[in-house]
């Protein structure tokens, strides 16, 4: 090829790549990046990446430094005189929900045999929410009823007493003393309520007696209410590795602030399956504030019996498919719900503004709101959209079906007219009435020395009791039961 022939084929290569770089500058496009420049860019997207991970790896470090000064290793102590010569533990095999607190274990009685005193030892984990007093939050399955409470905290030992506990929502509110100034280190609370599935969940606890364990995963699900450990239940679900051992200690989120604590996982095997659930940290603040305070726990209630609104039953009422609710299937008398115009046969479909879709959602959100404060009721009755007013309060005793029967869920149980006769109808599971010994088919035939043949009689006398005497007659014996709210 001639001189002059190249240099005409470089000249026209090089105008065509100017007008190129021309034409995509002047219409905002972007060329094919050269080879050094498409490296360079990977290269810089890669150190991005490694620096965004190890920037998530130093805020878990930092959190779990930080924590050691804030979470809690306790081990409690329990004498239990029974009757008989051995305990039964529901251990790490049962198939059912296993809670993480395994010592106490429950009692197997036998009639008639000598009585004896045993020693049972747990362990469990909590967290500092107040480092000047020296509260400490746990759960009541770990420290209830306990006679020696041990609290280990950056591998100092304390003594600590209960405060106060809750089991309906198994929140327990303990405090030590004789700590320095500098050893704890309070945790603060986040708004469960702004919890959304996904984002990122730390656990830290002490699973089978592994202090100070760390564990990382996400937010699996929020508001499990039919997990059946709890009477109020709505809890965090995680992934989090969590054990026994690791109740009533926190979960928390990626700035390590508390979102909840871990009480119960799901477990065939009794040891960590990828399902953990955490009592949120809002229901934890609104319990601790009374327990702090000395005070009973005040839930408020509206006096109905309530169940799941089923799609049979939509089709009976007329409601359409895609309308969530809950049906009101009882009114107690002079109740507040009874006041402001509820019915049998109601579906309630949002309360204070919330929309409720289940039994439990209904429950937790009545639960959980002011008394005798006017709240909006949204409801359907014969296929009409109606707003009530209701003013909620914190009895919850009331009589249903027209006088012939009662429930109790101060209590736990549940009655109903036998003929001349007061019986016991049904047993809330781990109610006071079933901690007691009360059984299903037990007649009453006194309440606090006073005989009573009829609902009205009883409910009187039950409805300003903080304690109650019951005699039971069961299999032609008689026998008095005391129970406490």
């Amino acid at each position: 090829m001639k001189k002059k022939e190249l240099f005409f084929i470089i000249a026209i290569a090089s105008f065509v790549s100017f007008a190129t770089t021309v034409y995509f500058q002047k219409n905002n496009l972007v060329a094919f990046p050269s080879p050094v420049k498409a490296i360079d860019s990977l290269s810089k997207s890669k150190i991005s990446s490694v620096e965004n991970i190890y920037d998530l790896q130093s805020k878990i470090t930092k959190i779990a430094q930080k924590a050691r000064k804030s979470v809690a290793f306790i081990k409690v102590t329990k004498f239990i005189k029974q009757r008989g010569n051995r305990f039964r533990y529901y251990g790490f095999n049962d198939d059912f929900f296993n809670r993480f607190f395994r010592g106490f274990g429950f009692p197997q009685q036998q009639r008639r045999a000598p009585s004896y005193s045993q020693k049972s030892m747990g362990i469990g984990t909590g967290f500092v929410i107040d480092d000047k007093k020296g509260f400490i939050v746990t759960n009541n399955h770990v420290v209830g009823d306990a006679d020696d409470i041990e609290v280990t905290i950056s591998g100092k030992k304390y003594k600590a007493k209960i405060i106060g506990t809750d089991a309906q929502t198994d929140i327990a509110l303990i405090q030590i003393k004789h700590f320095k100034k500098g050893d704890l280190k309070q945790l603060k609370f986040a708004d469960s309520s702004r919890i959304k599935p996904g984002q990122f969940a730390i656990a830290i606890g002490n699973p089978f007696g592994l202090s100070s364990t760390v564990t990382f995963g996400i937010v699996s699900a929020k508001g499990r209410s039919n997990v059946r450990v709890e009477k109020y239940e709505n809890f965090i679900q995680t992934d989090a590795a969590i054990n026994p051992g690791n109740s009533g200690g926190p979960l928390m989120d990626i700035n390590g602030k508390v979102m909840g604590m871990n009480t119960a996982i799901y477990s065939k095997s009794g040891g960590y399956m990828g399902i953990g659930f955490a009592v949120p940290s809002n229901m934890i603040k609104n319990v601790v504030s009374q327990l702090k305070q000395g005070k009973q726990i005040q839930r408020a209630v509206m006096g109905v019996m309530i169940q799941e609104l089923t799609p049979e039953i939509k089709k009976h009422l007329n409601i359409k498919e895609n309308i969530s609710g809950v049906l009101i299937s009882s009114v107690g008398k002079n109740s507040p719900a009874q006041k402001a115009g509820i019915k049998e046969g109601d579906v309630i479909t949002e309360f204070d503004g919330k929309t409720v879709s289940t039994v439990g959602e209904l429950r937790n959100t009545v639960a959980f709101s002011p008394i005798d404060k006017k709240l909006p009721v949204k409801i359907i009755r014969n296929g009409k959209t109606m707003i009530l007013i209701i003013k909620l309060i914190s009895s919850n005793v009331f009589a249903f079906n027209n006088g012939s029967s009662f429930i109790s869920k101060i209590f736990g149980f549940s009655i109903v007219k036998d003929k001349d006769k007061i019986q016991i109808d049904k047993v809330e599971e781990s109610s006071p009435a079933q901690l007691a010994g009360l059984q299903k088919g037990d007649f009453i035939l006194e309440i606090n020395r006073q005989q009573v043949n009829n609902i009205k009689d009883f409910v009187n006398i039950i409805k300003h009791s903080n304690s109650i005497l019951l005699l039971i007659e069961r299999g032609g014996n008689k026998f008095y039961v005391a129970i406490d709210k």
